[in-house]
């Protein structure tokens, strides 16, 4: 199985302030800031006003690692142990579902395996442990292969 783990990061309005100060302190390269301005359909076609500058996702290469960030989501409120979550990348709808009912077994969904626009299946869990879990499948359009 061909899956990666990325640190991804989540602030309450700070994302574009700290994809500045980590892009400086370890001399990555932002590879993308997306705002949320830039993502209307994930809002039924309306950003909820003042999100509009908000990060939906940043990346940046660190020597050989990446580290993702993003601003929470309008109507999400930052709890401790989910300001970090762990996303798995993985290129197969199959795998994703298998990784997300296992991580779920005695924890708890906090967004349904779902298409989005930019994955075919994509959900968050918090398992038994309290680890959040990004699950992420590549969308085909989207693959460097």
């Amino acid at each position: 199985m061909n899956i990666q783990f990325t640190p991804y990061v989540l602030l309450n309005g700070k994302a574009n302030e700290a994809v500045d100060f980590y892009a400086k302190v370890f001399d990555a390269e932002i590879e993308t800031r997306e705002v949320l301005k830039d993502w209307p359909q994930e809002f039924d076609g309306k950003v909820p006003e003042g999100y509009e500058n908000n990060v939906m996702h940043a990346h940046l290469n660190i020597g050989n690692s990446q580290l993702m960030l993003a601003d929470l989501l309008p109507g999400q409120f930052q709890q401790p142990g989910t300001t970090v979550t762990i996303l798995i990348d993985v290129k197969e709808v199959a795998d994703a579902k298998r990784i997300f009912t296992a991580l779920l077994t005695g924890g708890k969904e906090t967004m349904a395996l779902q298409e989005t626009s930019f994955s075919p299946a994509m959900g968050q869990v918090n398992d038994k442990f309290g680890v959040e879990w990004q699950i992420i499948t590549e969308h085909p359009d989207m693959r460097k292969e």
